[in-house]
């Protein structure tokens, strides 16, 4: 675990030179590590994927990037229907997605509905419903809705509770995020701002 925790202080400051292992980073990064590498004391359901949740600037997004660094690094895989697969993604922000969608409808995420693995950047945030040429998507719904059914592995992020997540989204979208994720709450400070509160 302290090796592991080197490596992606290290790759996190390669990406954030602001990036710092405070107690709740800490935590968050070691349960991480524990699901990476299917550690049985994951908290969670190592089946699932994992949605972070938590406010703006409290390095969810920076925490899903240093971990496709490092899964790369330690070549971790993943089983599935009794096969082995490498555990590579990349994270996608919802509003490419969005946007993929609105340049050429469905053929446009196809390939965010069949990657094996994925990571959906700030749920939430996107545009609820979007056309192209009169179809019309909300095209996260959509997403989330397609890699539940063919339980594809699945990693998200959120700034919003899951509160709000449900008045967005509605029951049965919930209920779909419930059997895709783990759900863990990120309650770090934003680490970007300066500790005494100056903007300067």
């Amino acid at each position: 675990m302290d090796f592991a925790l080197q490596v992606i202080e290290h790759i996190a400051k390669g990406i954030d030179t602001k990036f710092e292992f405070t107690e709740e980073a800490l935590k968050l990064y070691k349960q991480l590590i524990q699901f990476f590498h299917a550690d049985s004391d994951f908290p969670g359901d190592l089946t699932k994927g994992l949605l972070l949740q938590g406010p703006t600037g409290t390095g969810k997004t920076l925490a899903m990037k240093v971990m496709s660094i490092y899964q790369k690094i330690d070549n971790v895989k993943y089983i599935m229907n009794g096969r082995i697969y490498q555990m590579n993604y990349d994270v996608v922000h919802v509003n490419d997605m969005v946007n993929g969608f609105l340049d050429n409808a469905f053929d446009g995420i196809q390939m965010y509905c069949r990657r094996y693995v994925l990571c959906m950047d700030d749920i939430g945030t996107e545009i609820e419903e979007v056309k192209h040429y009169g179809n019309e998507l909300d095209v996260v719904s959509h997403i989330i809705s397609e890699r539940q059914s063919k339980r594809l592995l699945t990693f998200a992020t959120s700034n919003l509770p899951i509160e709000i997540l449900e008045i967005k989204y509605g029951d049965r979208i919930i209920s779909r995020m419930f059997a895709l994720f783990n759900f863990l709450t990120v309650k770090d400070r934003d680490f970007r701002r300066p500790k005494n509160g100056s903007t300067s």
